[in-house]
């Protein structure tokens, strides 16, 4: 039975009972959570959640809408830290009562997801706990069983185990079987042993079914958008090696846009346009840094390591590649702040000290103009041609001729924000700052890129560095 199914009949059975309200919640919130609108949830959870406590509700009901809140903001939001306490306290009581836990959702699996955008392979015990527990507590053909069985196939597939989750899915009874997800997890199992023409067949069989058939329109458009990503993923590595057209590939690419909209497919959009970059049938220039560095900072912010990790190393990769030095500096520092916290230490950590050293060895530009005057000949006409990836580079190599010089770390901390590194220019502004906390154009400087970045943090501590500077004056 697929989740819109039960959905419905449940919610049927739950409106002949007396309960009006509740029944419209529980086809309503997993249509929610399948568009990620986490914010439209949250206002709606208060009212749902008065009908699911009402008497004569099922015991289960609450937990059930408080899932898919959770469910958009970790499965579509790509949330790791900032959502995993709330996930897991879920979990525990839903686990606490087996009334509470419902055949429709298994709140383990977000927790279980929750710990895989942490640190998937790092964190593979704490999502076999919560998977066999998940397993045990629900029945077999119900939406909350098929959803921790997907969920299982694709830890054996993050730890290293592929082949084990092929034949975990081969293994699957017709409930599960005939879910899209299935599909999907046995694509990327597949993938990952070099199956991939295999895989690419498995997604073309699926992208010919009618993905849902029992289901509101968000639901078929969800299946057929993450069927469109993995495709891309897989042609443009089959470009890459020279098994299929690049121009085919970069054609089955979904545009930025959409990418940009759905956090948890950003990912495999970023691998592919790494590997059509690789045959040149992709465009890389400032703009796609933009992107790139916006999303890898949406997953730190969130506490999803791996991924960020692995995004700001393709980000660095592809900045090299267009001769975008200071970009690719400030995505190894992400790389660097995410991989401190991960468990396993893995090739991740030699792909991130080579792309370390490609940027260490990356020659600056030669200065148009004597560094003094560098600021001014890049707002001037003959600056307009510049782009801001190439102003950042100009600027820094101005910056090493006059180190703290105001004018050209203000520069910087503009371009900065322009190209979502806003954070990368603070560092370089914090050091003026505390040299010569009585400068007021760097003081102010320093403020706009920390309330860019989104940076309480640091504010507070500008505050604390003027007080204190005040102070002893």
């Amino acid at each position: 039975m697929t989740l819109w199914l039960w959905a419905e009949e449940t919610a049927e059975k739950t409106r002949a009972d007396g309960h009006g309200g509740l029944a419209a919640a529980l086809v309503r919130m997993p249509e929610l959570a399948v568009r990620g609108d986490a914010d439209r949830i949250a206002a709606e959870l208060p009212a749902a959640l008065r009908a699911a406590t009402a008497p004569g509700a099922p015991p289960w009901a609450a937990d059930y809408l408080r899932h898919w809140w959770t469910a958009a903001r970790v499965t579509h939001g790509a949330m790791g830290t900032a959502a995993l306490p709330e996930a897991e306290t879920l979990a525990h009581t839903a686990h606490a009562d087996d009334t509470r836990c419902s055949p429709g959702a298994c709140p383990a699996v977000n927790a279980a997801v929750c710990h895989a955008n942490v640190d998937g392979p790092g964190h593979a015990v704490e999502r076999e706990l919560l998977l066999t527990g998940a397993l045990d507590h629900t029945a077999p053909g119900t939406p909350a069983h098929t959803s921790a069985v997907l969920a299982f196939a694709d830890l054996l597939t993050d730890s290293g185990r592929p082949h084990e989750a092929v034949e975990y899915l081969d293994a699957q009874d017709w409930a599960v079987r005939s879910d899209p997800g299935h599909a999907l997890a046995y694509a990327r199992a597949l993938r990952c042993l070099d199956r991939h023409g295999e895989a690419l067949a498995v997604l073309d069989r699926l992208d010919g079914e009618e993905t849902a058939p029992y289901g509101p329109e968000a639901a078929g458009e969800d299946v057929r958008r993450r069927v469109a990503f993995e495709r891309a993923r897989l042609l443009a590595w089959l470009a890459r090696t020279g098994q299929r057209p690049a121009d085919g590939a970069a054609a089955a690419l979904p545009p930025v846009e959409e990418a940009g909209t759905h956090p948890f497919l950003r990912p495999l959009w970023v691998e592919a346009v790494e590997d059509l970059d690789a045959v040149g049938a992709v465009t890389n220039d400032w703009r796609l840094g933009v992107a790139l560095a916006e999303w890898t900072r949406h997953l730190e912010r969130v506490g999803s390591h791996r991924p960020c990790l692995e995004m700001a190393l393709r980000a660095a990769r592809l900045a090299l590649r267009r001769g975008a030095r200071w970009t690719a500096a400030g995505m190894v520092e992400a790389a660097q702040r995410a991989a401190v916290r991960l468990r396993r230490d893995d090739e991740l950590t030699a792909d991130l000290a080579e792309v370390r050293t490609g940027v260490r060895a990356f020659p600056g530009p030669p200065l148009p103009v004597p560094a003094q005057r560098l600021a001014a000949w890049l707002w001037g006409d003959r600056g307009t041609a510049v782009d801001p990836e190439q102003r950042a580079d100009l600027l820094v190599a101005a910056l090493d001729a006059h180190p703290g010089d105001t004018v050209l770390l203000n520069d910087l901390g503009r371009v900065g924000r322009v190209l979502g590194l806003a954070r990368a220019a603070a560092r370089d502004q914090w050091a003026r700052v505390r040299a010569l906390p009585t400068d007021r154009d760097a003081v102010l400087g320093l403020l706009e890129s920390l309330l860019h970045d989104g940076d309480t943090e640091g504010v507070r501590e500008l505050v604390r560095t003027l007080s204190d500077a005040a102070a002893r004056a």
